[in-house]
Parts: C-alpha cells; sequence; structure tokens
C-alpha cells in the first residue's frame, strides 16, 4: 500500500500537536513514547511547532530514575489566538470568547427583541470586528454559531429566527470579517461540549437531550457529530406520543415534554400568567397533588424520549439539558426510574444532568471552532 508521505506528515504534525494540548506539559520523549514516531521525527514536528508559535515551553520536568538531563516541557500557546461562539436566538444573542484551551475570556449578552435581522446581524459582526485582542498573537481566529433548526453544510435550512432561512450567513460573515464562521445546531454543539469538557470521564457516545420550547437532542457517534439525512437527526420533538390519560389521542413530543408545554400546565392549575419558580417548587416539595401530577407527566413523557434515543443510538451516556432539573434536580432521579422501565436491563444507559444548561452550546461551539482553527477536524481535545 502506497502512503502519501505530505499525507502521513500532516497526521504525524496533527497527532504531536494533539498530544500537547492533551496532555500537557509534556516532554518530546514522551510524546515519542505516546505515538510510538521515532524521536527524529518528533523532533522535527515540535521544532516547527515551537517556531510558528503554536506551542511553548515552560522549563525542565523532573529527570527519570536513571538520572541524566530533565527533559523539556512544553504545552499549547495559549497567546496564539482566541475564538468566538455565539447562541443565537429569536430575542437574544449571547457572545463568548474563549482561549485555545476552552478558557473564557469574556462574555456579553444582547437583548434582540425589537431589532430587525439586519440589526442583529450588524450587532455581530461590529462585536467581532472592532473586539480586543486580548494580547494574542493572531487575535480572532474563527467564529461558531449556535441556531436552533436544520442546518447542513453550513447553510441554515430551517430556524425560527424569522428571515434566517435560506440567507447564508456563514459567508456573509466569512467575507466580511476574513476568518472561517462555522453554523451548528444548538443541540449538537451541545453533544459536543458534554464529548468534550469532563474533566475525568469520556464520553465517545453521547447523546444530548436539550429540553426547552421545543425539544432537540444532540448526538455524537464514535466522537464524531451525527447530523443525519441534511442534517435532520436529533428532532426528536416532532415525534408522535401517546397521550397517557385520553385513548387514541397522539400528540408531538414538544407538546407534551418541553418545557414550554410544562410551564403553560402549570399556569393553567394555578390561574395565573406568569409562574413564582419558587412557588412551584415548594408545591412540588409538599406534595401539591395538582403540580405533582403535572411533574409525573412531565417526567413520563420525557423518559420515552430518553428511552427512545438510548434504544436507538445506545450511548454511552444520555444528559439531559433543561433549566427543570435546576429548578427541581430531584426529578432526575424520577427520570431515571421511569426510563429504566421502558428500556431492557441489559442495556440500562447512564442519564446525568449536565453541569452547565446556560452555555453548553457556547462552550460547544468553542471546541469546534478551535478544533478548525488549529487543523484538528478529525483528532479530538480535552477541556478542563
Amino acid at each position: 500500500m502506497i502512503i502519501n508521505k505530505h499525507v502521513m506528515r500532516s497526521t504525524n504534525e496533527k497527532q504531536v500537536l494533539q498530544q500537547v494540548i492533551n496532555e500537557g506539559p509534556i516532554s518530546r520523549s514522551q510524546i515519542s513514547r505516546n505515538l510510538s514516531l521515532n524521536k527524529v521525527t518528533v523532533s522535527d514536528i515540535y521544532n516547527q511547532l515551537l517556531r510558528t508559535q503554536f506551542i511553548k515551553e515552560i522549563g525542565c520536568g523532573v529527570s527519570t530514575k536513571n538520572g541524566g538531563r530533565k527533559p523539556v516541557m512544553a504545552e499549547l500557546n495559549v497567546n496564539y489566538g482566541f475564538v468566538a461562539s455565539i447562541d443565537m436566538s429569536a430575542d437574544a444573542v449571547k457572545l463568548m470568547y474563549s482561549r485555545l484551551n476552552g478558557k473564557i475570556l469574556h462574555f456579553q449578552s444582547f437583548k434582540t427583541s425589537d431589532m430587525t435581522l439586519t440589526d442583529v446581524i450588524d450587532l455581530i459582526e461590529d462585536q467581532l470586528r472592532n473586539v480586543d485582542d486580548y494580547g494574542t498573537i493572531h487575535g480572532l481566529m474563527g467564529v461558531a454559531i449556535a441556531l436552533d433548526g436544520i442546518i447542513y453544510e453550513n447553510k441554515i435550512l430551517k430556524t425560527p429566527i424569522k428571515g434566517l432561512t435560506h440567507f447564508d450567513l456563514a459567508k456573509y460573515l466569512r467575507d466580511k470579517l476574513r476568518i472561517p464562521v462555522v453554523l451548528e445546531k444548538k443541540a449538537n454543539l451541545t453533544a459536543v461540549f458534554e464529548r468534550d469538557f469532563h474533566d475525568n470521564e469520556i464520553f465517545d457516545n453521547v447523546v444530548s437531550v436539550v429540553v426547552r420550547d421545543q425539544i432537540h437532542a444532540g448526538i455524537v457517534a464514535d466522537s464524531r457529530l451525527y447530523s443525519g439525512h441534511e442534517g435532520e437527526a436529533g428532532e426528536v420533538g416532532t415525534a408522535l406520543l401517546e397521550d397517557r390519560h385520553v385513548e387514541d389521542h397522539l400528540a408531538s413530543v414538544n407538546d407534551y415534554a418541553s418545557e414550554k408545554a410544562l410551564w403553560a400546565r402549570l399556569k393553567a392549575i394555578k390561574h395565573v400568567d406568569r409562574l413564582d419558580l419558587t412557588t412551584v417548587k415548594h408545591d412540588y416539595i409538599n406534595h401539591d397533588p395538582e403540580v405533582t401530577k403535572v411533574f409525573d407527566d412531565f417526567v413520563y413523557y420525557l423518559s420515552k424520549v430518553i428511552a427512545n434515543v438510548s434504544t436507538a443510538f445506545a450511548p454511552d451516556v444520555v444528559v439531559l439539558n433543561t433549566t427543570v432539573l435546576e429548578i427541581l434536580p430531584q426529578l432526575l432521579t424520577n427520570v431515571r426510574e421511569s426510563t429504566a422501565k421502558l428500556t431492557s436491563p441489559s442495556r440500562q444507559v447512564p442519564i446525568i444532568a449536565t453541569k452547565n444548561v446556560q452555555s453548553a452550546a457556547l462552550l460547544g461551539g468553542a471546541s469546534v471552532i478551535i478544533h478548525q482553527a488549529l487543523g484538528l477536524e478529525s483528532l479530538k481535545m480535552q477541556f478542563s
């Protein structure tokens, strides 16, 4: 078999950089051992990464038991550049800048409910164009934008944001700013967050179930995002469920198990236009029968969704991303128990709550654009 030398060299370069990012501080001799590459090849690549300032040396490590020269240690040069990630919805734009190790530099939120789409896009462009360089060598290296809807091949096919469907937002901003622009579904980016931002656990197969006004699932299979036919994978909220109380009645998952549906039912039984969530929590904890019934139904329908995606994708873990569990974390136990009854005893998938409800999509977006900026799209990076 003939191997293209340039491709092999490129692969080796990426793997050496990946070692420095994931295992750093690390010596070139340890990189050589980890990758089973000869020391000359590693040294050549290592020196090139130093010259281009992708990595930096930070001093000496500990010598081996046999003594000898202490190894020089290297780590990613986080001052090489930085990236932006944006969470875009119908009424707000959230903007985050991150270093190349995933650490947050700055966060800002803008209310956009009274703005035209043109004004919103101008706002985003202005913020990105005039951002400080944060003392980095190359400044802003790329931006990832998280959206609800259907996104395929970096194009918006469907979104609840009026006027944005089929507008080539990525090309528009790329042409204006001359940096890479990646568009991705919010649920997909929450799955990337769960894959890349766990300190002690490695999840190569993840389903992130995001419960907001609608329900979406982000799917990572074998460490890669799974988007399905034209980006339609994970649209679980449109599936139909049978009503547990009304015979022969079907409605969408969104009608039964979304936060929007949950809040609407609670408002109806409380006869209010605006919910006091502290009161709702108090009533649930004190076993108010009407409130308890609403949450029991919510758990029942959500568990059906989780059971279905667990069976279909056999993930290492299902992660729930919903503000409901921030208000009532004890519901997670109910969801686990209810889901267990709907799945095979031999395949009980762990169900956990995300550790970052509000910023998961932004951090997942940061990871995606960092991978691209460093040329490591096909290799996994781990952030703390």
